[in-house]
């Protein structure tokens, strides 16, 4: 079976079991990051887990990706992914989906210096797809998966978003 034959058999289940139980698509993920020394951070969600770090430069050891990469890398790949899909959905075996992403930034605003914000100036992406049909069937495919792209709404639209803090450490479960 082909990979792209897996996504659509995978997407057409989903698709039954959501229409029937709608709860069934709905849920909470859970990730933590706890600091191990200096910058450096272990992060765990279920079964995965992977460290970050801060370059030298900003005081880390450089022993792991920072937030930054690992942001980047969840919206490139999160873009790769949903065209992926989409195009087995539709019946498409590209040849190559590669997503670049590029992020303008402006340090100033992590170590607080006035007037700049913390937050990208800018971000870009470009989807690099080689497959054949027609480019009008290809392009709709791709508005489609980027209106269903998770990251990609995180990006571009405010989210909601709510903190607490807790004196003491987590307690254990």
């Amino acid at each position: 079976m082909s990979s792209q034959q897996r996504i659509r058999d995978a997407f057409e289940r989903l698709q039954q079991v959501f229409g029937k139980r709608p709860a069934a698509a709905q849920g909470t993920a859970v990730m933590r990051a706890r600091i191990v020394d200096g910058t450096r951070c272990e992060a765990s969600e279920g079964d995965w887990q992977f460290t970050l770090d801060m370059r030298t430069e900003a005081g880390g050891t450089g022993t792991g990706p920072s937030p930054g990469v690992h942001g980047r890398a969840a919206l490139a790949s999160c873009l790769a992914m949903g065209y992926s899909v989409e195009l087995a959905r539709s019946g498409f075996e590209p040849r190559s989906v590669e997503v670049e992403v590029q992020a303008d930034y402006d340090l100033r605003g992590i170590v607080g210096m006035d007037g700049v914000a913390p937050d990208y100036v800018a971000v870009r992406h470009t989807l690099y797809l080689d497959c054949d049909g027609p480019r009008e069937t290809l392009q709709a495919i791709i508005e489609q998966s980027q209106r269903r792209s998770i990251y990609l709404q995180v990006f571009a639209n405010p989210q909601p978003v709510t903190g607490q803090v807790v004196f003491g450490s987590r307690p254990q479960v």
